[in-house]
């Protein structure tokens, strides 16, 4: 497996700006699963070879899940069980992989992920990165600066280790062109149509049936739950929409930037590494860099002396650049050195504990306030934000206390300026887009005594809450089989039918495999045997499943090998395989080429799940109940 050193340059920006970006999403939405776990004696989960997953660990990864889940399936809820097993199965496998790659000595250092960081736009100050700016953006979105430096560096590392892999797998040229072979081959297939309703005709109906199938079935036959509702909405953009703000407070506001703007000299170093020990005294590394130094100053390139000399590998395809100091952030000897430093100038070598650099002083930056119009509309923003935001925390307060005192919701409209809808009857799949929260529904619809009618105040995202309350309920009830016998009847003869239909298939099939003619047991059902030839995988004669099943059938048995499949309108395929049609490819290079490119995809998806499942198996798991 590659190096961390050796891949990490070969990670993208767009994949940093990912992973910050999934980090706070999904931080947002683990608040209230800290909660849950807070409240268990057990502060460990588990313990994965030497790293401990925490309860912390765990909440994280369940809205990550969930995030991901939703993402995927918007309408389909996930029950908390099933989304907290599949949460601990993915922090196991994730810190399973963590603890092979530190085993295997390959770790990413703070200032290497700082750097990487330094190019997203919320992590700089004045176009350059502050560790002030990602410290408050930490604090901001509920991270310990510490925490969230550590999130950022497990997916990252786990992002390299998967580059690394990316680089050794790969498929060969006779795989793809067996491939290829399979893909582009064709089939003939001989068939005959089997109708359901031709079996439906053959039915006997009776009242008793029917009435006996209703009674078996009786589940089936029941009305939905309805309720009904009236509610009072309290929304953050529109306390916003009503915030005014006068012109002095946004100068007395950017007055307040002024006052703490930090105009300390900022300085962009790149530096030359050698590193020393056995292999290199501190001297001869001294030395070497002097004469560097000497061919910097008959003009060679800094930049390109980096890239052919420097032992930094994190810095080598930048230049060498260290960042921005603004006289604290780099090893005293450097601080001490720039002291004395012009713009472009390159210090003597220094010598460090284990290596020798030389650095430059690339560019001297004094940061400049922005102007009052260029921060206008942003300040006006951030006080609007910040009026609207305590406003609405004060209004559901009062919501809450005017609930707990009056109970009527006409009353707390009234008191707090607002205005009470009322609902008509619904189910629980088809409420209201205002109720239309989990959390609502499962209060309304979970208590199933009519005469019990309630208030709540539910907070239905982080800027929108609800307070309702219900005042109908209608339970569900079995539907009286006189009224619903016309479908109690169509339902009864479409699972007959299915019953005498799988009946039929199942001793065609038998007949045929014991050398019946196709032909013979079609004219027997009254039906035309039918053909398809060069039917093709991507075929849209057929549905895809039948298509999978046909192509499944041994080649080694054209002529008898037989099947069955539904069709796309409900009817049934009997057919038998008849041909095998192998062609030469008709793809370009072009088209090769991205085949190759999608075997591979697969390829390493296939093994990145082995290895994984490889450390895991290769690692002492201890789970906390």
């Amino acid at each position: 497996m590659a190096g961390i050193q050796n891949i990490r340059e070969g990670l993208s920006g767009r994949v940093t700006k990912f992973i910050v970006a999934a980090i706070v999403i999904t931080f947002i939405g683990s608040i209230g699963w800290a909660g849950f776990f807070s409240q268990g004696n057990i502060n460990n989960i588990a313990k994965v070879g030497d790293k401990e997953i925490s309860n912390a660990d765990l909440s994280f990864e369940i809205s990550s899940q969930q995030f991901k889940l939703n993402q995927q399936f918007p309408d389909q809820s996930i029950e908390d069980e099933l989304l907290l097993q599949i949460a601990t199965e993915s922090l196991i496998r994730k810190f399973s992989v963590l603890n092979f790659i530190e085993n295997n000595d390959l770790k990413l250092s703070d200032d290497y992920v700082y750097r990487q960081l330094a190019k997203e736009e919320q992590f700089q100050e004045n176009g350059v990165f502050s560790k002030n700016s990602f410290d408050s953006f930490a604090r901001s979105n509920g991270f310990i600066p510490s925490d969230y430096l550590k999130r950022i560096k497990e997916d990252l590392v786990i992002e390299f280790w998967r580059k690394g892999f990316v680089k050794s797998s790969f498929v060969t040229e006779e795989e793809v062109s067996t491939a290829l072979y399979l893909a582009e081959q064709k089939r003939d297939i001989s068939f005959f149509r089997l109708p359901v309703e031709n079996f439906s005709q053959e039915i006997e109906v009776t009242d008793d049936l029917v009435q006996e199938y209703y009674n078996q079935n009786v589940e089936s036959y029941k009305t939905e739950q309805q309720a009904k509702a009236k509610y009072i909405n309290f929304k953050l953009d529109a306390i916003k929409d009503s915030v005014s703000i006068e012109e002095e407070d946004l100068q007395s506001e950017y007055q307040r930037y002024l006052d703490g703007f930090d105009s300390t000299e900022r300085k962009l170093v790149s530096h030359i590494m050698l590193n020393t020990g056995s292999e290199r005294s501190n001297q001869e590394a001294l030395n070497y860099l002097e004469d560097i130094k000497i061919r910097i100053g008959k003009g060679e390139s800094f930049e390109d002396l980096v890239e052919e000399i420097s032992e930094d590998e994190g810095t080598k395809t930048s230049g060498g650049s260290l960042g921005v100091t603004d006289g604290t952030l780099l090893p005293p000897e450097f601080e001490e050195a720039l002291l004395s430093m012009q713009e472009g100038e390159v210090a003597d070598p220094i010598e460090l504990q284990n290596s020798v650099h030389l650095i430059k002083l690339t560019k001297i930056e004094l940061p400049q306030p922005l102007s009052f119009d260029s921060m206008k509309d942003k300040i006006r923003s951030n006080i609007v934000n910040e009026i609207a935001e305590g406003d609405y925390l004060d209004l559901l307060d009062k919501a809450s206390e005017l609930n707990f005192s009056l109970g009527d919701l006409e009353t707390i409209a009234e008191e707090l300026g607002l205005s009470v809808k009322i609902t008509d009857l619904f189910t629980i799949q088809e409420a209201p887009e205002a109720l239309n929260n989990k959390k609502v529904l499962e209060l309304i619809f979970s208590n199933k005594d009519p005469e019990e009618n309630f208030n709540e105040l539910i907070e239905t995202s982080e800027d929108s809450s609800i307070l309702f309350e219900r005042i109908e309920f209608i339970a569900e009830a079995v539907i009286p089989y006189n009224s619903i016998k016309d479908r109690v009847t169509a339902d009864y003869k479409e699972t007959e039918s299915k019953v005498r239909v799988q009946e039929f298939i199942r001793k065609t099939l038998e007949q045929l495999n014991n050398n019946k003619d196709l032909k013979q047991v079609a004219s027997e059902s009254d039906v035309e045997v039918e053909a398809y030839v060069d039917l093709r995988r991507d075929s849209s004669l057929l549905p895809k499943s039948a298509i999978a099943e046909i192509f499944a059938l041994p080649r080694a048995q054209v002529g008898s090998a037989f099947g069955v499949s539904a069709a796309a309108n409900g009817d049934f395929l009997i057919y038998r395989l008849d041909a095998v049609n192998n062609s030469e490819s008709t793809l370009d290079e072009e088209g090769k080429k991205e085949f190759n490119e999608y075997l591979n995809e697969q390829r390493l998806v296939a093994e990145l799940n082995e290895l994984q499942l490889a450390t895991q198996n290769n690692t002492r798991i201890i789970r906390n109940n």
